[in-house]
């Protein structure tokens, strides 16, 4: 899976999560466009689900969940087939 492709799975979850959110840039601050701490919960156990992957603690830091850009940098380097 591209980017690209790791874009578009990404940001389908964050809609699911934030549905009132418009189009959004992949450098939008998730926060801004209404994410919150539990809603970022979710989205992390869905992101998991969704790409066969397992967030290690380290991981979890806000800055990797910062922008649809910052989780397709993450999960580019966990999906490294």
């Amino acid at each position: 899976m591209d980017q690209s492709e790791i874009a578009i799975a990404v940001r389908e979850v964050v809609r699911v999560l934030v549905p009132d959110a418009p189009t959004m840039a992949d450098s939008a601050s998730l926060n801004s466009l209404g994410l919150d701490s539990l809603a970022s919960v979710e989205l992390t156990l869905r992101l998991e689900e969704r790409f066969g992957v397992i967030f290690e603690d380290d991981e979890l830091a806000f800055g990797n969940f910062e922008s649809v850009a910052t989780i397709v940098d993450l999960l580019s380097a966990k999906t490294v087939t």
